[in-house]
């Protein structure tokens, strides 16, 4: 997904606006508000969108990724990282507040959001898996 910003994801779910209010718990008028530009959406409505995207675009994969493994961090790096101490590999973007891989303490969710944006691990947590069928395997039916 290019495009981060509320609009789009609520667009790729398919959902409404007041769909899309209801499910993160945010009044219809909030969101209308920050689709148009009138208002910036918090860090939390972001992460919220962020992750019902990701979970939609997962499905039940999506536990299945550790970002540790995909990027190869060292284990001094894992001994102090939220994720991998959670064991919640997905979540790394989620669960780190405003700090970056290998603990780096940054200033805003901003800034946490434009490196998260290249991360590679991050990138392909926004996309598809690929279906079993594409792997050449037949679902049994």
């Amino acid at each position: 997904m290019e495009n981060l910003d509320l609009k789009s994801v609520r667009e790729s779910l398919g959902l409404t606006q007041d769909q899309f209010a209801a499910m993160l718990g945010y009044s219809i008028r909030a969101i209308q508000s920050c689709e148009q530009g009138w208002r910036k959406p918090s860090p939390a409505l972001e992460k919220m969108a962020l992750l019902l995207y990701m979970a939609h675009q997962q499905g039940g994969a999506l536990g299945e990724h550790a970002c540790w493994e995909a990027l190869q961090c060292s284990p001094q790096v894992r001994e102090t990282c939220v994720a991998y101490m959670s064991r919640q590999g997905h979540l790394c973007w989620f669960l780190t507040g405003n700090m970056a891989c290998a603990r780096t303490r940054l200033h805003s969710w901003e800034e946490k959001k434009a490196i998260c944006a290249a991360c590679p691990f991050f990138q392909r947590m926004l996309e598809s898996p690929p279906s079993p069928e594409a792997d050449g395997e037949v679902s049994e039916e």
